[in-house]
């Protein structure tokens, strides 16, 4: 793995950058394509921005603020899957 990466990084970025903008926007595109079709439309929608990051600090922003808030969601989710067992049935 740390070839590939010392490989990569050898690359000149202007081949380097726009390359992972067209992957990472393709990669997003059809995340979004996914969200009316059938496929897992925000893990590819994720991991486009995680492509993204790997080269542009604004995409990187965005992919960290992504993370936050899906960390939220998932406490909240846990928390009310939790309180559901704990309630005493009928």
């Amino acid at each position: 793995m740390e070839n590939l990466k010392r490989n990569w990084k050898r690359i000149p970025t202007a081949v380097r950058k726009p390359l992972v903008l067209m992957v990472g926007i393709a990669i997003i595109v059809a995340g979004i394509a996914m969200l009316v079709l059938p496929g897992p439309g925000w893990a590819a929608i994720f991991l486009g921005f995680a492509v993204l990051a790997t080269e542009f600090a604004a995409a990187e922003k965005v992919r960290d603020w992504m993370v936050g808030h899906f960390k939220q969601l998932l406490h909240k989710a846990k928390k009310a899957v939790k309180n559901r067992q704990n309630k005493p049935k009928a």
